[in-house]
């Protein structure tokens, strides 16, 4: 599902550099206190796994945890807040995950993507630890066969971790720094990885 950019934002939401603030309807009870605001952080792709692994199968637990978990809530807080809130936290989540650096056109290369035959460069949002090193750029090389499979073996069947594993490998980091990516950077490295394993001649 594409997420599309409010037209306008409503006076009730703004916005932080990796956050959200909602001004609520009416105060709701969030860990016992009263409070008609929520802060949203911007999800770590750790964090949105870690919702799924709770969730399972149910689509609403997997969102109702991470919720909490951004908002440094409880579960039961954001059970109990009114629908229209509800709403309006799911929709400053979507916002969240738009990246403000992909072009207006499709097709059109983003200005944090440089493609060679050999390998791409993403620049990140923001600096984070690479193996204790801080960086806002990782270097992604072209993917062999054998970084697939090798990746696939590694993964246990895992889908999901295949595709970090892999990335990791690609970018000389650990999995551990990728899982601790804003979930819009960890998909301008998908990006990349899908932009070198295109072929156009085809």
């Amino acid at each position: 599902m594409k997420v599309k950019k409010l037209k306008f934002i409503p006076s009730w939401l703004t916005f932080g550099s990796d956050s959200a603030t909602i001004t609520l309807t009416r105060p709701s009870d969030v860990n016992g206190l009263k409070v008609d605001q929520l802060t949203l952080r911007a999800p770590t792709l750790r964090e949105v796994r870690a919702s799924d692994a709770i969730g399972g199968d149910d689509a609403v637990l997997c969102e109702v945890t991470l919720f909490a978990s951004l908002t440094d809530a409880g579960t039961k807080d954001i059970d109990g807040l009114k629908l229209t809130d509800y709403a309006r936290v799911q929709t400053a989540y979507s916002q969240l995950l738009l990246d403000a650096g992909l072009p207006d056109k499709e097709g059109e290369l983003p200005t944090w993507l440089v493609v060679g035959p050999d390998g791409a460069v993403v620049t990140l949002s923001r600096p984070y630890d690479f193996k204790d090193i801080k960086l806002d750029r990782l270097m992604l090389r072209a993917p062999t066969v054998r970084d697939v499979r090798a990746a696939t073996s590694a993964s246990n069947g895992d889908d999901d971790q295949r595709d970090t594993i892999l990335l990791a490998n690609l970018s000389e980091s650990d999995t551990k720094d990728l899982e601790g990516l804003k979930l819009t950077d960890y998909q301008r490295l998908q990006a990349a990885y899908f932009r070198l394993v295109q072929d156009d001649g085809v």
